[in-house]
């Protein structure tokens, strides 16, 4: 006879499930932590890289440098995967609902994944039924990146044949949803296929058809696991249906509900005040920019070319750019360099297609957002209003930074790229030396690392934001941290943050915060740039050019100070009789009693607006626009004075 092995109890049954549950929470800490620890000396790697190329090397170095960037960039996509896969087993990660248009998401997918496929015997094809809503809920960065994992994957194992990315309402796998209506969405490829046994392990971790599939093909494996975790988020279904040599079918399948197209489910960010560039060539795409954009109270320009974004940028002092990157004479990367020689005040995002992470990185280096197309109106709302000068804070007191960083290299990377900049700092190496400096009064501004010994950088901020309660204090503070998901806005300010620089940090990235918060030296914005032609050309577009300063006065010293304030005092009843006056010939009076005070204390942009103002209403022309920005300048004035 054989005995029967005894029933587990609920309590041992219990005990398993702890532990496993134990087991699989130390794996994703684990991760996590190896991931934020790879980041960390990376600022380090990616920084000097950064400044060696600044060095103009010879063309070997400068061939080696770039070779290293296109590794480290690898690096850090391999590391964003592994955060993805650790926060998903933690089920630390959110979704973010929002708008999303379903056709253009697709179609802007394809024509991304088309730069891929030039050349190659590959045709990528959209099949999207009739009767799928032009928008829906979910989340469209997380949705676009399980199509982009398909996709990927698709294209891998295709060598000829074509690609094809289906989506219906015809759902099989998943029932019962709350309103009605499921989507499911299928990559079908001609390629070489897989056997069962392959389909059945594939979603797992770290796996691929073969062993040796990572040696011919490339990836860490990670992607399709990664595709699995996020369908589950939306409580979909995902699968596979192949054969070998016979191509295959990878479907997912989620619930979602329509939204109507003349509603928003969302709070829009405010934009009222912010004057916007759009540089888009697509005129669905640009009316799309235009319409939502102007819903938020944003003032909206918008052209189809390189050479006219180009034009307009020199004629006005946009606060933001929007620029997609395919433009027919021209690539957008390079159109952000230009505007950024003549407006280094003006905020850039990248609009685009493209889901590139070496166009990423060169954005990331110049200080320019990133956003991939298509955007929720929120999220194009919120990149916008995030690269605006105008959406910090002012420091009103002393300027210099205080840095508490624990890892000495990262500290050393940041002197050296300050040092570029011509921007002074002192270093602490923990929050508790740093609550020490800051009882000093001595600085205006700290840049925090979050994980440090005795006192780490949420607690640091928690002191210095509770001490502040019952004043009308605000003590501006910048979080450092490799972790991605603590750059958006949502969550840093949720912690007290009132901004994030991301690991590594680049110069541009620096350059471009230091110069919202007016921390930065207008003469040494284009510091890397040969020539003093270049550099006058940039200050003759600044607010106060220190430069004609010191030639006219000599220094830059209270006496100046108290100058300057004065012409203030003096000029503003100039500017409320511009504000209000409708007669041409009293605005073209005032233009030019204007244009010779602010060229006389170096107000070299203002004197340029009132010289307009002369001029158009001599010629009785419409003086709206330069009216406003005649108004807007001024107030950039005021506060330029308080930077000096």
């Amino acid at each position: 006879m054989t005995s029967k092995k005894p029933h587990k109890t609920v309590a041992e049954l219990e005990k398993a499930i702890e532990q496993a549950d134990a087991i699989a929470a130390q794996k994703s800490n684990f991760l996590a932590t190896m991931s934020h620890e790879i980041r960390t000396p990376m600022q380090t790697i990616y920084g000097l890289l950064e400044l060696i190329a600044l060095e103009k090397p010879s063309e070997n170095v400068a061939s080696m440098v770039k070779t290293a960037q296109s590794a480290s960039s690898s690096l850090l996509e391999i590391l964003d995967d592994v955060l993805d896969v650790a926060k998903m087993d933690a089920d630390a990660m959110e979704l973010d609902i929002l708008e999303v248009p379903v056709r253009l998401l697709v179609r802007g997918m394809l024509e991304a994944l088309s730069v891929k496929v030039r050349g190659a015997h590959v045709t990528l094809i959209d099949d999207i039924g009739t009767d799928v809503p032009f928008v829906v809920k979910g989340d469209p960065k997380r949705l676009r990146q399980v199509l982009m994992n398909l996709c990927g994957n698709a294209l891998k194992f295709t060598h000829e044949g074509k690609v094809t990315v289906r989506v219906s309402t015809k759902v099989q796998h998943i029932k019962n949803f709350k309103h009605g209506l499921g989507l499911r969405f299928e990559v079908i490829d001609t390629g070489i296929g897989m056997d069962g046994q392959t389909c059945n392990k594939l979603f797992s971790s770290f796996t691929q058809a073969d062993s040796s599939t990572s040696r011919k093909y490339g990836g860490t494996g990670l992607g399709l696991s990664i595709a699995k975790k996020l369908v589950k988020l939306m409580d979909g279904e995902i699968g596979v249906i192949s054969a070998q040599g016979s191509g295959s079918v990878f479907w997912f399948e989620i619930p979602t509900e329509e939204v109507s197209t003349d509603q928003s489910t969302v709070d829009l960010p405010d934009l009222v005040g912010i004057s916007v560039l759009s540089v888009e060539d697509h005129p669905q795409g640009a009316k799309e920019i235009l319409t939502s954009l102007r819903s938020m109270g944003a003032k909206v320009e918008s052209c189809g070319t390189y050479a006219q974004g180009l034009k307009l940028a020199k004629a006005h002092p946009y606060d933001v750019a929007v620029i997609d990157q395919g433009l027919p004479d021209g690539l957008g990367l390079d159109l952000i360099r230009e505007i950024q020689k003549l407006r280094p005040f003006m905020g850039i995002v990248m609009y685009t297609v493209r889901d590139d992470i070496g166009l990423s990185h060169s954005l990331h280096s110049l200080g320019a957002a990133y956003l991939t197309k298509p955007a929720s109106r929120a999220g194009l709302g919120e990149a916008v209003k995030n690269s605006a000068r105008q959406h910090v804070g002012i420091i009103d007191g002393p300027t210099r930074l205080l840095i508490a960083e624990d890892t000495p290299s990262v500290r050393d990377i940041l002197k050296r790229q300050l040092d570029n900049l011509g921007v002074g700092a002192d270093f602490v190496a923990d929050g508790k030396q740093a609550l020490e400096a800051l009882k000093s009064g001595r600085y205006g501004i700290l840049f925090t690392d979050l994980h440090m010994p005795e006192v780490d950088g949420y607690e640091l901020t928690k002191i210095v934001r509770q001490k502040e309660e019952g004043t009308d204090k605000h003590f501006p503070i910048i979080s450092l941290t490799a972790d991605v998901q603590m750059s958006q806005r949502e969550t840093y300010t949720r912690h007290g943050f009132d901004e994030c620089l991301l690991k590594p940090v680049s110069l541009g990235q620096l350059r471009g915060l230091l110069i919202r918060w007016r921390l930065l030296d207008e003469s040494n914005i284009n510091k890397e740039d040969s020539g003093n032609e270049i550099e006058l050309e940039v200050e003759d577009e600044l607010s106060i050019d220190r430069a004609c300063l010191i030639r006219n006065i000599g220094a830059i010293d209270e006496n100046t100070i108290e100058m300057m304030e004065m012409f203030v005092d003096m000029t503003s009843p100039i500017i409320a009789k511009i504000k209000d006056e409708n007669d041409h010939n009293a605005l073209s009076e005032l233009g030019h009693s204007l244009k010779g005070a602010a060229r006389s204390a170096c107000c070299n942009m203002l004197g340029d607006l009132a010289s307009r103002l002369q001029d158009d209403a001599h010629g009785n022309k419409n003086c709206t626009i330069v009216v406003e920005d005649i108004i807007k300048e001024f107030e950039k004035v005021k506060v330029d004075i308080k930077a000096l």
